[in-house]
C-alpha cells in the first residue's frame, strides 16, 4: 500500500506528521484492464488482415503450354491509322473520311481470319484524336471481331 507524508500542521507551535494511506490496488486493476484490452485488439488486427500477395509456382506438367500472342495494335492519329502487331508488321490507312474505317475493316477482318483466337485488340490514340474518331474505331473493331458481352473481342488501351 502506499501512502503520502504531509509535513505541517495546524496553527499551534508543534510539528506533527499526517500520513494518508493510497490505496494502489483500483490503479493496478485499471492497468491490467487497459493491457487485456490493447492484447485482445493487437490479435484481432492480425486476424482481420488479408493477405494480397498470391503463391506462384510453376504450372502443373499435364496443363497445355499457353503460345503468346501477338498483339494487334491499331494507333489512331488525326491523320493516319496503323494497324499491326509490332513496329515492323504496321500498315498505314492513310485515306480520310468514311473510307478510312472501311480500309480499317478490310484490314482488321484479314487479321481476324489470319487468327481467329485472338480476343483482344489494343488501340493507341494519340491525344489530339477526337473521341468520335476513337469511338468509330471501337465500333469497326466490335463489327469484325463481334461483341464484347459475349466475350468475343477485349478493347484495351494503351
Amino acid at each position: 500500500m502506499g501512502g503520502v507524508s504531509v509535513e505541517g500542521g495546524g496553527g499551534g507551535g508543534g510539528k506533527k506528521s499526517v500520513d494518508a494511506p493510497i490505496n494502489m490496488v483500483p490503479m493496478i486493476d485499471l492497468l491490467v484492464s487497459c493491457i487485456a484490452f490493447l492484447l485482445m485488439t493487437a490479435v484481432w488486427t492480425q486476424i482481420g488482415a488479408v493477405q494480397a500477395s498470391q503463391p506462384r509456382g510453376a504450372p502443373a506438367p499435364d496443363q497445355p503450354q499457353d503460345t503468346p500472342q501477338d498483339q494487334l495494335k491499331v494507333q489512331i492519329s488525326p491523320t493516319n491509322l496503323k494497324v499491326g502487331v509490332n513496329a515492323t508488321d504496321m500498315r498505314d490507312i492513310t485515306s480520310t473520311g468514311n473510307q478510312r474505317y472501311d480500309e480499317l475493316r478490310t484490314m482488321l477482318t484479314e487479321r481476324h481470319r489470319a487468327n481467329a483466337q485472338n480476343r483482344e485488340v489494343w488501340l493507341q490514340p494519340d491525344t489530339a484524336v477526337q473521341y468520335e474518331d476513337i469511338i468509330r474505331v471501337m465500333d469497326v473493331v466490335y463489327e469484325v471481331f463481334g461483341s464484347a458481352s459475349r466475350g468475343e473481342v477485349t478493347i484495351r488501351f494503351l
